[in-house]
């Protein structure tokens, strides 16, 4: 397999910024379908790929796999830069033309773990005719956890990114992701399909539960929910790379 780190500028983010790209090479194409694999907060794109084998899956289905730094931007446009477009447009479209990344939207599935699973949500959501799938690995709506404790290093990142640590404020607007179901759901846009998991012992399994339930028993969006003995952590998430990347394949058509 060919594992590419890149820097370049970002006209989005107004700076230099990083990203790993992993083209599987035992199954070559003339156009690869494409994971968008973000990470969680206090991380980068090297999460991923430090942590889990997801390079062993994505050789394995034959499926390329971007993993993009969002910094703890939650992947929204705000004060700290154009995330939202910087993944969903400036970065989609610069790989597009330097890669061999097709540009069908049934070949994009965008995913991640934790913040990265609020970021795959919004992306989704708000760019259906992007992506044909969302994976989503210990996150649901993260209004749902309530305010952070003071002082800590969510209030902070809360109070820079949103200009509140009360998460109430946030209900209705594009940082609620329920609000933002019923809004693609109303648009009449082809939703994509969703793969959610979480640990049971994971904080924010209640969460992931009730989001994942109001998208396909409420808005009908096609679905998996799994539940699996963990927390969250990395042993987690690297069990669970596998299924996501099996799943992947098979919304996008590629699984053997």
């Amino acid at each position: 397999m060919a594992f590419i780190q890149m820097e370049f500028y970002s006209a989005m983010l107004t700076r230099h910024t990083e990203i790993a790209v992993i083209l599987p090479e035992s199954r070559q194409q003339e156009s690869y379908p494409v994971l968008w694999l973000l990470h969680g907060a206090c991380d980068n794109d090297s999460g991923w790929w430090r942590n889990t084998a997801v390079e062993l899956y994505a050789e394995q289905h034959g499926v390329a796999v971007v993993m993009p730094s969002g910094d703890n931007s939650f992947y929204s446009n705000g004060p700290l830069g154009r995330y939202f477009d910087y993944v969903a447009d400036e970065l989609y479209d610069k790989l597009c033309t330097m890669m061999p990344l097709s540009r069908d939207r049934a070949d994009h599935v965008v995913g991640g773990l934790s913040m990265g699973g609020h970021g795959a949500y919004k992306l989704g959501l708000m760019r259906p005719d992007r992506y044909a799938g969302i994976a989503v690995l210990s996150a649901g709506n993260f209004i749902d956890l309530g305010d952070p404790a003071p002082g800590s290093a969510f209030a902070d990142i809360n109070q820079k990114l949103f200009g509140t640590t009360d998460m109430s404020r946030l209900v209705g607007t594009e940082h609620d992701i329920v609000h933002l179901g019923d809004m693609a759901a109303q648009s009449g846009a082809e939703l994509p399909e969703l793969y959610v998991c979480c640990g049971t012992e994971d904080l924010a399994f209640g969460s992931a539960q009730q989001t994942y339930l109001h998208m396909t028993g409420k808005l009908g969006m096609s679905g998996q929910w799994h539940a699996r003995p963990g927390k969250h952590d990395w042993a987690f998430w690297g069990m669970m790379i596998p299924e996501v990347m099996a799943w992947c394949a098979q919304v996008t058509g590629r699984s053997r």
